[in-house]
């Protein structure tokens, strides 16, 4: 018997009757994950200066910006004063998963089981796995050479009594010295040093913590030593969650997950090929076998990302939505469209019109967003518009392109412009979440909406009966009655209403508008928009 298994039998034996022993987690840590998926999925060089922003707020960024002072918590213009060459990109969760999914399989080839923590992080119980390789040690260490021969990116491992001290060992290791193993019933001692920030991401109460600091309490070991249910009443469930990690009294509950099979379907050309049609046609196997894969494991998919590359080493990657389930023909359809746009772009472009020169190697078409068939089953009236829609929908889309045909929804904003939202048809509209329709929005238009809003807002001109210009002054007063209306001719105005104001992010120095209603002789009735002195249509009632 193994000293880990003597200590192990050793705690066994002196728990409480009927509480069970934390769990002993081996945990796989990728340093920079986010930063090294966007570094690998849009080909950025890995000395490039590289910043993730969400909200405003950088949320990882490269070594070489680290270097001139660019952290995590950082406001953009901040971090863009600190380094501005570096690169700005905006956060995607998304991407990192999907680019996760490699290291998930490759831990699933050693040891069963994984569960996920976040991308860049995975854990798996050690017990099972200890047990075959022979100890804890040679688990990890195992684990880690095989993860190395298969994902490029620096991979750390670690063990010890539950997932947030696992966490805590990986974070304490190096290139040079990447396991961490703390032994049984070691967990406790590790934890007590930390400071009490290492409970930041653990614990959704900022205002805790610096209530604890405030009171003096600066380690983990401090917080550890003051009464469980003197905590727990002072600070509720976060505080009872925060000492129980604090003592290393950590139960996580793992959930493995099944890793999915890799379902790409990829097509490579040897010689490579310039002709569309030509690739288009030798994809169609390999789509048809995805989709007979997804339906034998009664999956939909409404996402793909389509890759492509070329002889020359340059990648074309494109995430494809669709409102509905895709079909082996619209899948192809998009591979298309994205060898169209190549096309396109390379005629304005020198750069990219040598790409026309170049030969297409491969072309990937992988599963983007995956979901079971059973929560699509059709409705009523089906699950997709009347097939003679779709179908001569399709085929003007097959005409006139991509963009060639539009469909709308309605999104958040005061400006008619804003609120309209014209996509591609066939693919997905924005959720509702990402419209921000449930937002006050002061100023815009209430309904009935007109029915004809301009792309852009037409100059017009409002005058008097002496052919002077009507002024509206910051308080919204009209130097005179609008008595003409000035478009494609002049037009008399029969009836008027407004002003109302319309002022958009005042605290960026954002233009403020007034809104007039009117109605000309002809009996069309106008949106208009001023500035004060010059007036512009922004719709029309027809």
């Amino acid at each position: 018997m193994s000293g880990e298994e003597d200590a192990a039998k050793a705690g066994g034996e002196g728990r409480a009757p009927g509480r069970s022993g934390a769990l002993r987690v081996l945990l796989v840590w990728c340093p920079d994950w986010s930063i090294g998926a966007v570094q690998r999925a849009q080909g950025f060089d890995p000395d490039e200066q590289l910043a993730l922003v969400d909200r405003g707020i950088v949320v990882a960024c490269s070594a070489t910006a680290r270097e001139e002072g660019v952290e995590p918590g950082l406001r953009v213009r901040q971090a863009q004063h600190r380094c501005p060459d570096m690169t700005v990109l905006p956060h995607d969760p998304a991407l990192e998963l999907h680019e996760f999914e490699p290291v998930m399989r490759a831990i699933e080839d050693k040891i069963p089981g994984v569960h996920l923590v976040r991308p860049g992080l995975a854990a798996v119980r050690s017990k099972g796995a200890s047990r075959f390789y022979g100890s804890d040690r040679a688990a990890a260490q195992t684990l880690l050479t095989h993860l190395r021969s298969y994902v490029d990116h620096d991979v750390r491992v670690a063990v010890a009594d539950g997932l947030f001290a696992a966490e805590q060992a990986a974070y304490t290791t190096s290139i040079e010295s990447p396991v961490a193993h703390l032994a049984p019933r070691e967990s406790a001692t590790f934890l007590a040093h930390l400071p009490i920030s290492a409970l930041e991401h653990e614990i959704s109460s900022p205002r805790m913590l610096n209530v604890l600091r405030r009171m003096g309490i600066r380690t983990l070991g401090d917080l550890a030593t003051l009464p469980r249910p003197d905590v727990h009443s002072r600070f509720g469930a976060a505080g009872l969650r925060a000492h129980q990690l604090a003592q290393g009294a950590d139960a996580p509950a793992l959930d493995p997950r099944r890793v999915p099979r890799d379902l790409t379907a990829a097509t490579t050309f040897e010689p490579g090929t310039d002709q569309v049609e030509h690739i288009v046609a030798t994809c169609s196997p390999s789509v048809d076998d995805l989709m007979a894969s997804l339906t034998s494991d009664a999956l939909l998919c409404n996402g793909i990302r389509v890759v492509i590359h070329t002889d020359d080493g340059r990648v074309s990657r494109r995430v494809w939505r669709h409102p509905w389930h895709f079909t082996a023909a619209e899948v192809l359809d998009r591979v298309r469209w994205q060898l169209d746009d190549l096309s396109a772009d390379s005629e304005c472009d020198d750069l990219t019109g040598e790409f026309l020169t170049r030969m297409i190697t491969s072309v990937h078409v992988e599963p983007e967003s995956v979901d079971s068939a059973a929560h699509h089953a059709p409705g009523l009236w089906g699950d997709r518009p009347d097939e003679h829609v779709v179908q001569t929908l399709t085929g003007l889309q097959h005409q006139l392109g991509h963009e060639g045909v539009l469909v709308s929804a309605v999104s958040g904003g005061r400006l008619l412009d804003e609120r309209r939202v014209l996509r591609p048809w066939g693919d997905a509209l924005p959720v509702p979440r990402e419209r921000r329709l449930e937002q006050p929005w002061p100023g815009t238009v209430p309904g009935p909406p007109p029915a004809t809003v301009f792309a852009e807002a037409r100059p017009v001109q409002v005058l008097t009966d002496d052919r002077a210009g009507v002024v509206v002054d910051d308080r919204g007063e009209v130097s005179a009655a609008p008595t003409v209306l000035a478009s494609d001719g002049p037009q008399r105005i029969t009836a008027w209403a407004g002003p109302w104001p319309v002022q958009q992010r005042w605290w960026r120095g954002g233009a403020a508008y007034h809104r007039f209603q009117v109605v000309d002789a002809g009996g069309r009735a106008w949106l208009l928009l001023t500035d004060g002195r010059r007036w512009w249509a922004e719709a029309r009632y027809d």
